[in-house]
């Protein structure tokens, strides 16, 4: 198996085998792409250079990459430095000349791939503030939870998994209650309203990990090493124990065992403003355990609710039992190894 990896590694270096392409359009789209391309896949790839029809772009080096020609160029560039994959990464209309340059460059024999299916595949994640009018590469008409079959099946999956839950549950609240009491005097779970599928708001129940009344001034975003959490609640939030008592509203049908980690009200109204799409991750229930999650944690800014986006939507769009099963998977991992808040 090592002799096969390094000889495929190899290979996979070698000039030959290497994608040449050619990335339409320097603007963020384009060097958001040519980023995940060097981070992800830089042995498959061999960037040329950007197409661009902004004057004052030309000649420049963006992301490491030269900006070579314009649209009217595009064919003769193809050719002339035997290029294999045009990626398209302008999010406004296309210019028609520019549609028959690339039909041109088709015939070819280049290939076409759309920014955000390639940013998609290559790293797990949408691109969604880069989509412009596409929204259906945001949420497909014919994704998976708008069937019968895997609705009843991730139900299904749902209930057996809670029901394992909250005998173990039952078996640790004594010791767990009384930690929390001992450590912090006070109430032992704690509520707190979220935004649901369709935009339908509920409490959510958490073991509590905060001083009593962490919350009574204002809403605040959740911080690493916040002052606010307590001795036990720090080992809760590690080893995401504080979230069990979640399994409740995975009986109740508020949640899912897996989805998009649900958020309160007062932020995902806020998000709403000011990320594209961001009501999207309201199509399927909120989960315990998440693709954003185990990709990317918590949140605790706008800039993090928008990565997390990216990995829901990706969710959305490819959920299947595998994967449900590898995120559980993962987030025991995860448990087990205090990897958690």
């Amino acid at each position: 198996m090592g002799i096969w990896r390094t000889a495929y590694a190899m290979l996979l270096s070698r000039p030959f085998f290497r994608r040449r392409a050619i990335v339409i359009g320097a603007g963020q789209a384009g060097r958001t792409i040519v980023q995940a391309i060097k981070e992800n896949l830089p042995s498959e790839y061999q960037l040329v250079g950007y197409i661009d029809d902004d004057p004052s772009k030309q000649g420049q080096v963006i992301e490491g990459v030269p900006v070579i020609g314009t649209r009217r160029d595009l064919l003769s560039l193809v050719k002339e430095k035997d290029v294999s994959e045009i990626i398209l990464a302008i999010t406004h209309t296309v210019h028609g000349e520019l549609i028959r340059a690339i039909m041109d460059c088709q015939e070819q024999g280049a290939q076409v791939s759309l920014m955000a299916l390639l940013y998609e595949e290559i790293t797990g994640r949408v691109p969604v503030e880069h989509v412009g009018d596409d929204w259906c590469l945001i949420l497909p008409l014919d994704h998976a939870a708008i069937g019968s079959f895997w609705p009843f099946l991730k139900r299904t999956m749902d209930i057996l998994i809670c029901g394992i839950g909250l005998i173990i549950l039952a078996l640790l609240f004594p010791i767990l209650a009384l930690a929390i009491y001992i450590d912090s005097p006070g109430s032992i779970f704690y509520t707190q309203e979220r935004v649901g599928r369709g935009g339908q708001v509920f409490r959510i129940f958490k073991f509590r990990s905060m001083i009593p009344g962490a919350e009574e001034n204002r809403a605040v975003w959740a911080e690493e090493n916040d002052p606010r959490v307590t001795r036990v609640g720090r080992f809760l939030r590690r080893t995401m124990i504080d979230e069990l008592p979640q399994l409740i509203n995975v009986l109740r049908g508020e949640m899912s065992i897996v989805g998009p980690r649900p958020e309160r009200p007062i932020f995902a109204d806020q998000l709403a403003k000011q990320i594209p799409f961001y009501r999207a991750r309201h199509a399927v229930k909120p989960g315990i355990a998440g693709w954003a999650l185990i990709n990317y944690g918590y949140s605790s800014s706008v800039l993090d609710a928008l990565v997390k986006l990216q990995y829901d939507v990706y969710y959305i769009k490819h959920q299947s039992l595998v994967l449900d099963l590898f995120i559980l998977l993962k987030t025991t991992g995860a448990m087990l190894s205090f990897r958690g808040r």
